[in-house]
């Protein structure tokens, strides 16, 4: 399978979509993820993810949605 080089992502920090290249390493990923309210659960989804055996690109774009559901319900309270 061809792995993306870059992907539009949503960025928990900013709260906004943007284009960034792939994450070469869980590291690399998870580091994207920190410094936002959503930290945690972008994490712990992220992790996951990947347990399932699901490519670094899967599984941040699924924290991804993590953050921006979590957004939502806060946006409704």
């Amino acid at each position: 399978m061809l792995e993306l080089q870059c992907i539009r992502w949503y960025n928990p920090k900013g709260g906004s979509f943007e284009w960034r290249k792939v994450p070469k390493s869980d590291e690399e990923a998870i580091s994207l993820l920190s410094s936002s309210s959503y930290t945690q659960s972008c994490t712990d989804t992220y992790w996951y993810w990947r347990k399932l055996d699901a490519s670094i690109t899967a599984a941040l774009l699924r924290a991804c949605e993590q953050a921006i559901e979590e957004r939502s319900e806060e946006a409704v309270l």
